[in-house]
């Protein structure tokens, strides 16, 4: 198999934009639901049936994925009691807000950060570069 297999990366304009990130294993084998969410900008984004531009590789678009390769679903699988759970910590300035959510992701891992923090780690480990810009104010509780 290809050294890239189980992994994500993205593109623009044909051309990859960062290394290939090794999917978590437990993702690995599972079906895969493209998701992508920026703020304060536009998005084009193909799923198929032919790529815009050409790819340094072959591999078909979601659109053209064979049937084997595919699971169909109306809605987002639910917990089998029915009930989600969001959970959202609030605290107060430079006060470990963070040191706690480390601690609470550890101890259950089944949890999903969703946080200015997780989206910038996700964007460093793909290979793109941190701007520093803004009030140049620090926090603790800022990334």
């Amino acid at each position: 198999g290809s050294s890239n297999a189980n992994t994500v990366s993205l593109f623009c304009d044909g051309f990859r934009v960062c290394k290939p990130q090794p999917l978590p294993e437990c993702l690995c084998g599972k079906t895969l639901i493209p998701t992508v969410n920026y703020k304060n900008m536009t998005m084009h984004l193909n799923f198929g049936p032919s790529s815009l531009s050409p790819l340094p590789f072959r591999c078909r678009m979601l659109q053209d994925a064979a049937q084997a390769d595919i699971a169909n679903s109306s809605v987002a699988s639910r917990p089998t009691e029915g009930k989600c759970e969001v959970l959202l910590p609030i605290g107060l300035p430079d006060e470990g807000t963070f040191d706690w959510l480390d601690g609470f992701l550890k101890k259950h891992p089944d949890y999903v950060e969703i946080s200015g923090r997780s989206i910038l780690e996700w964007g460093l480990a793909s290979g793109v570069a941190r701007h520093r810009g803004g009030s140049g104010r620090n926090s603790n509780d800022r990334p």
